[in-house]
Protein backbone atom coordinates (compact mmCIF):
# COMPACT_ATOMS: atom_id res chain seq x y z
CA UNK A 1 0.00 0.00 0.00
CA UNK A 2 1.53 3.58 -0.30
CA UNK A 3 1.30 6.40 1.26
CA UNK A 4 1.41 10.23 0.48
CA UNK A 5 4.86 12.01 0.61
CA UNK A 6 4.57 14.98 2.86
CA UNK A 7 5.55 18.71 1.38
CA UNK A 8 6.34 21.72 2.48
CA UNK A 9 3.40 23.13 4.20
CA UNK A 10 1.52 19.95 5.12
CA UNK A 11 0.02 20.64 8.55
CA UNK A 12 0.71 18.32 12.11
CA UNK A 13 -2.09 17.25 14.23
CA UNK A 14 -1.05 15.95 17.80
CA UNK A 15 -3.09 14.30 20.44
CA UNK A 16 -4.03 16.07 23.02
CA UNK A 17 -2.44 13.94 26.10
CA UNK A 18 1.58 14.46 26.29
CA UNK A 19 1.56 11.91 29.52
CA UNK A 20 -0.53 13.93 32.45
CA UNK A 21 -0.43 16.79 29.81
CA UNK A 22 -2.72 18.76 27.87
CA UNK A 23 -1.71 20.40 25.31
CA UNK A 24 -2.81 22.89 22.88
CA UNK A 25 -0.46 24.47 20.13
CA UNK A 26 -0.52 28.20 20.14
CA UNK A 27 -0.98 27.79 16.29
CA UNK A 28 -1.54 24.91 13.74
CA UNK A 29 1.59 23.06 13.17
CA UNK A 30 2.91 22.44 9.79
CA UNK A 31 6.73 21.45 8.33
CA UNK A 32 9.08 22.83 6.21
CA UNK A 33 10.31 20.66 3.17
CA UNK A 34 13.86 20.95 2.27
CA UNK A 35 13.96 18.43 -0.65
CA UNK A 36 14.88 18.89 -4.19
CA UNK A 37 11.94 17.39 -5.80
CA UNK A 38 8.88 19.12 -5.74
CA UNK A 39 5.12 18.40 -5.74
CA UNK A 40 2.72 20.48 -7.06
CA UNK A 41 5.29 23.71 -6.68
CA UNK A 42 5.62 22.40 -3.02
CA UNK A 43 9.31 20.92 -1.87
CA UNK A 44 8.88 17.67 -0.60
CA UNK A 45 10.26 16.96 3.25
CA UNK A 46 13.38 14.75 3.34
CA UNK A 47 14.02 13.15 7.04
CA UNK A 48 15.87 15.66 8.76
CA UNK A 49 13.14 18.32 8.28
CA UNK A 50 11.03 16.98 11.51
CA UNK A 51 13.96 17.93 13.47
CA UNK A 52 13.89 21.18 12.60
CA UNK A 53 10.56 22.16 13.44
CA UNK A 54 9.31 23.05 17.04
CA UNK A 55 5.74 24.66 18.34
CA UNK A 56 4.86 26.70 21.05
CA UNK A 57 2.10 25.25 23.04
CA UNK A 58 -0.09 25.90 26.53
CA UNK A 59 -0.56 23.23 28.58
CA UNK A 60 -3.37 22.39 31.49
CA UNK A 61 -2.91 19.66 34.41
CA UNK A 62 -5.89 19.08 37.08
CA UNK A 63 -4.93 21.27 40.21
CA UNK A 64 -2.58 23.67 38.18
CA UNK A 65 -2.90 27.04 36.69
CA UNK A 66 -1.40 26.72 33.09
CA UNK A 67 2.38 26.70 31.90
CA UNK A 68 3.50 27.14 28.23
CA UNK A 69 6.32 24.96 26.72
CA UNK A 70 7.44 23.64 22.93
CA UNK A 71 6.49 20.69 20.91
CA UNK A 72 8.61 18.79 18.65
CA UNK A 73 8.53 15.81 16.29
CA UNK A 74 10.70 13.45 18.84
CA UNK A 75 10.95 10.22 16.09
CA UNK A 76 9.47 9.25 12.96
CA UNK A 77 7.90 5.85 12.63
CA UNK A 78 8.99 3.11 10.06
CA UNK A 79 6.44 3.83 7.80
CA UNK A 80 6.90 7.24 8.02
CA UNK A 81 9.76 7.50 5.17
CA UNK A 82 11.14 5.69 1.79
CA UNK A 83 14.13 5.89 0.04
CA UNK A 84 14.95 9.06 -2.30
CA UNK A 85 16.03 8.44 -5.85
CA UNK A 86 17.09 12.09 -6.43
CA UNK A 87 18.63 13.39 -3.03
CA UNK A 88 20.47 11.37 0.08
CA UNK A 89 17.82 11.70 2.25
CA UNK A 90 15.03 9.37 2.59
CA UNK A 91 11.40 11.08 2.13
CA UNK A 92 8.74 11.46 4.57
CA UNK A 93 5.72 9.81 3.95
CA UNK A 94 2.40 10.44 5.73
CA UNK A 95 2.64 6.61 7.48
CA UNK A 96 1.09 6.15 10.88
CA UNK A 97 1.82 8.40 13.72
CA UNK A 98 5.04 9.67 14.87
CA UNK A 99 6.45 10.38 18.78
CA UNK A 100 6.57 13.44 19.67
CA UNK A 101 7.69 15.53 22.98
CA UNK A 102 6.57 18.29 24.72
CA UNK A 103 8.94 20.60 27.25
CA UNK A 104 7.55 22.86 29.76
CA UNK A 105 9.47 26.37 29.37
CA UNK A 106 7.76 28.31 31.91
CA UNK A 107 6.03 25.17 34.02
CA UNK A 108 2.41 24.71 35.52
CA UNK A 109 1.46 26.06 39.13
CA UNK A 110 0.31 23.93 41.64
CA UNK A 111 -2.70 26.07 42.77
CA UNK A 112 -2.91 24.39 46.53
CA UNK A 113 -0.40 24.65 47.99
CA UNK A 114 0.55 27.69 45.59
CA UNK A 115 3.81 28.39 44.19
CA UNK A 116 5.29 24.87 43.47
CA UNK A 117 5.64 24.14 39.96
CA UNK A 118 5.61 21.49 37.41
CA UNK A 119 8.43 19.53 36.70
CA UNK A 120 10.40 20.88 33.41
CA UNK A 121 11.40 17.02 32.42
CA UNK A 122 10.32 16.60 28.46
CA UNK A 123 6.89 14.09 28.23
CA UNK A 124 5.84 12.09 24.87
CA UNK A 125 2.88 11.84 22.68
CA UNK A 126 2.00 11.10 19.45
CA UNK A 127 1.42 12.83 16.08
CA UNK A 128 0.33 12.33 12.29
CA UNK A 129 1.20 14.31 9.30
CA UNK A 130 -1.82 16.04 6.96
CA UNK A 131 -0.68 15.98 3.85
CA UNK A 132 -2.77 18.68 1.20
CA UNK A 133 -1.91 16.14 -1.75
CA UNK A 134 -2.86 12.84 -2.60
CA UNK A 135 -0.54 12.31 -5.98
CA UNK A 136 2.80 11.46 -4.96
CA UNK A 137 3.15 8.52 -3.01
CA UNK A 138 5.84 5.84 -2.06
Amino acid sequence: MTTPIVCDGDQLMFEPMFGPRQVVLSAPASITGTGVAMIGKRRICVTGDETRAQWTAQYFMPGYAPGTGTVRILMLDSSQSAPYIKGRAPVILKGMQFTAQFTPTVPAVLSSPPGTPDSTAPSTGRGVFMPRQWFGCA
